[in-house]
């Protein structure tokens, strides 16, 4: 699935610092093109987004605004300044994607949830039908949107981890573990991140989180097979309902998308 980028972003009023930098409106911020729409392997009704997670003060403020009171309360306990813009933002333009498609403004938009905390949109919502989820790394978020079926997404930043082995052993199948000990030592980590953000997205989906137990179903994360599902618990191959999609938002980072089947 190839991705191509743009300028996600332009300037309103001076650089942010500038001698006549000004706060920014709610207005003008949902102006700010940030986002890049990719079609998608899985179906016509699934749209994936890739948006940066980067701007000036200005546009956090601005970002900060569109949210709901938990929500800044949620933003509000991270320690480091940079998960709470992260969280802001990605928020924000979660808010600015569904409103756009709700008809309503961003700031309108009311979300429930899950057992497990997976957002949806609130009942006054429902009649629209669309099943959403977003994750985000570092500064790169990418969000899955589509109609009547249910949908996981999950990102990360490649990088090495010093207990990947101990993970692949509690986390991955017995299938996948004998599928990442097969590859060369040199596509072990490319190989681990392939198999984590495609189970990953797919627990998501299921609105179970980690209550799923990870072995109960194996993915493809060899480097020239296709993301798939081969098992999900009894079910195997095209039988399983789900369908599996990866992506490269960005260089250094990787994705996956994961859709309930609409056959």
């Amino acid at each position: 699935m190839p991705l191509l980028f743009r300028d996600s972003r332009r300037e309103i009023g001076e650089p942010p610092g500038g001698p006549h930098c000004i706060a920014l409106t709610t207005e003008q911020y949902m102006e700010l093109p940030r986002v890049n729409n990719h079609q998608s392997t899985l179906g016509d009704d699934i749209e994936i987004v890739v948006a940066e997670l980067v701007a000036s003060k200005e546009e956090v403020d601005a970002a900060r605004r569109l949210l709901s009171a938990d929500e800044r309360q949620r933003a509000d306990r991270f320690v480091f300044e940079r998960d709470r813009v992260s969280f802001t933002l990605a928020r924000a333009e979660l808010r600015r994607l569904l409103g756009t498609r709700l008809d309503t403004r961003a700031e309108h938009v009311e979300f429930d949830y899950g057992p497990r905390g997976k957002p949806e949109l609130a009942h006054r919502f429902k009649q629209s039908n669309l099943r959403f989820n977003l994750s985000h790394s570092d500064e790169v978020a990418v969000y899955a949107i589509c109609t009547g079926r249910e949908v996981g997404a999950d990102v990360e930043a490649i990088r090495e981890i010093s207990d990947r082995d101990d993970l692949v052993a509690h986390c991955f199948s017995e299938r996948e573990i004998q599928m990442y000990q097969d590859l060369e030592e040199g596509q072990k980590t490319a190989g681990f991140y392939r198999c984590w953000t495609r189970k990953e997205a797919f627990v998501k989906a299921l609105g179970d989180g980690l209550q799923y137990p990870l072995t109960n179903f194996d993915v493809t994360l060899w480097p020239d097979d296709a993301a798939n599902f081969l098992r999900i618990g009894e079910r195997v191959g095209p039988d399983c309902g789900w369908d599996l999609c990866s992506i490269t938002p960005r260089p250094g980072f990787i994705g996956a998308i994961a859709v309930q089947s609409s056959t």
